[in-house]
């Protein structure tokens, strides 16, 4: 996962949005502080006056300020420009002429904007209706190094590639709104997200 996509906020001062990129890695738009990769799968915090910190992934993610302070920030809760990309059919998949599977064939990109409100994620495209996916619609929520994929009962899969925001952050967001949203209503406490939604 690209330190964009996991550090969503700079965990030295914690600023949202923060990290921009710059020629070795992201630097935080704020307190300067720089991050980049190193051996071992850590990363590398360089303050401006020269001192680094190196740190596992899981350790600047400890870091990061907790996002359930985001879904009390006001609503919506959270808006991100995307490119999405709709299934569009799904393909046969056979070996020896037997069936073994299917396959999904996503359609063209769109660019547009996804939004995180009240109890539902809607996706606004450039020049298109809007599409919108109440809470107890949701079927699977699951994030990749990029993208953030959705099922709904009533919409094709998913899937959201994210211009300047984090897609694991997004798929945290989701899941403490979710879970909060399963409670209140009554639905059980939910256990995992993918390949579906799946309550105690």
């Amino acid at each position: 996962m690209a330190i964009a996509d996991l550090l969503w906020a700079c965990p030295r001062c914690g600023l949202d949005r923060g990290l921009r990129a710059s020629a070795d890695g992201r630097t935080c738009a704020r307190c300067a502080t720089r991050y980049d990769r190193v051996r071992g799968a850590r990363i590398r915090a360089r303050s401006p006056d020269g001192a680094e910190q190196l740190r596992s992934a899981a350790e600047w993610v400890d870091a990061l300020p907790d996002p359930a302070t985001l879904l009390g920030a006001g609503d919506p809760i959270r808006t991100a420009a995307v490119t999405a990309r709709f299934v569009a059919r799904y393909d046969v998949v056979r070996e020896s002429g037997r069936y073994v599977n299917r396959i999904e064939v996503f359609g063209a990109k769109s660019s547009g904007t996804l939004e995180m409100a009240g109890e539902r994620l809607a996706y606004r495209g450039e020049g298109g209706d809007p599409v919108a996916w109440p809470f107890e619609d949701l079927r699977a929520v699951q994030a990749s190094s990029r993208a953030l994929q959705i099922r709904g009962a009533h919409h094709p899969l998913a899937s959201f590639a994210f211009n300047a925001d984090s897609s694991f952050l997004w798929e945290r967001l989701l899941a403490l709104a979710l879970g909060d949203f399963y409670r209140r209503t009554g639905r059980g406490e939910i256990v995992e997200l993918q390949p579906r939604i799946v309550t105690r």
